[in-house]
């Protein structure tokens, strides 16, 4: 039986010390990639789509870390990046911090700590049941689609999320984006967006707490009655009713 696939993870550090210790413990739970140049990293970072988080140092020789981050950054604003760095400056920080990556580990750091942040970060997608019932081929996908997959899923609740910012995201142009992604995926963007929005409704609408409007904003629609058809038309109820009846199974 073929296990799961491991998360990839790409580690750019030019101490090979460091990146030893980034292979002895990660490499059980994660697929490591690990390079010393930020030039290296680069090149193999333009040859795969399927980087789950990237992990740059900031002291690099040639292409420092910063660099490295804009310039993946100009082609790619989904996969996490963060940055390590041994004893940093305040300076420092404010460099790292100024092209806001999605977090920084001050090395040395503690296995567990390590453990914790990175698994935090290349968590499961709580949308694969949604790529596995739409026969999504993520695999398959050419590395531009793919991640335009994971910025939709990943901002699937931003109201004003839109063809023309995944475009921008992922650097296609919206119409060439949108034949692109329903020839590789075999759904059009807003039906994909759709079947994300509305399954993560479901997962909501479980919670008694919490209210239709707030059901429906957290899943980035800005007007409840709108919601409320598309959710009618896609599920064969209506929110509320999908609620009473999950309630009701539950108690039984």
């Amino acid at each position: 039986m073929i296990g799961p696939m491991k998360k990839v993870v790409l580690v750019v550090d030019n101490d090979a010390a460091v990146l030893n210790s980034f292979k002895i413990r990660l490499e059980e739970k994660y697929e490591l990639i690990l390079v010393e140049r930020g030039e290296e990293a680069l090149h193999i970072f333009k040859q795969r789509s399927d980087f789950n988080l990237i992990i740059i140092d900031y002291r690099l020789p040639e292409m420092d870390g910063v660099t490295l981050f804009k310039t993946i950054r100009q082609e790619n604003r989904v996969t996490p990046i963060v940055f390590t760095c041994a004893y940093p400056t305040k300076e420092i920080l404010i460099q790292m911090l100024e092209v806001r990556p999605h977090g920084f580990i001050e090395k040395p750091c503690s296995s567990d700590l390590m453990d914790q942040k990175i698994g935090r970060l290349v968590g499961t997608n709580p949308f694969e049941p949604v790529h596995q019932l739409l026969n999504i081929p993520l695999h398959a996908l050419s590395i531009k689609i793919y991640r335009a997959v994971q910025y939709i899923d990943r901002h699937h609740n931003s109201t004003d999320l839109s063809l023309e910012g995944v475009g921008d995201a992922v650097s296609l142009h919206p119409k060439y984006l949108s034949a692109s992604f329903k020839e590789e995926c075999g759904v059009g963007f807003h039906d994909y967006l759709i079947e994300i929005r509305i399954y993560r409704a479901t997962q909501l609408l479980k919670d008694p707490r919490r209210i239709i409007k707030q059901v429906s904003s957290e899943v980035g629609f800005s007007d409840q009655g709108y919601f409320c058809k598309v959710f009618q038309n896609k599920i064969g109820l209506s929110p509320s009713i999908y609620r009473k009846e999950f309630l009701a199974k539950n108690r039984r």
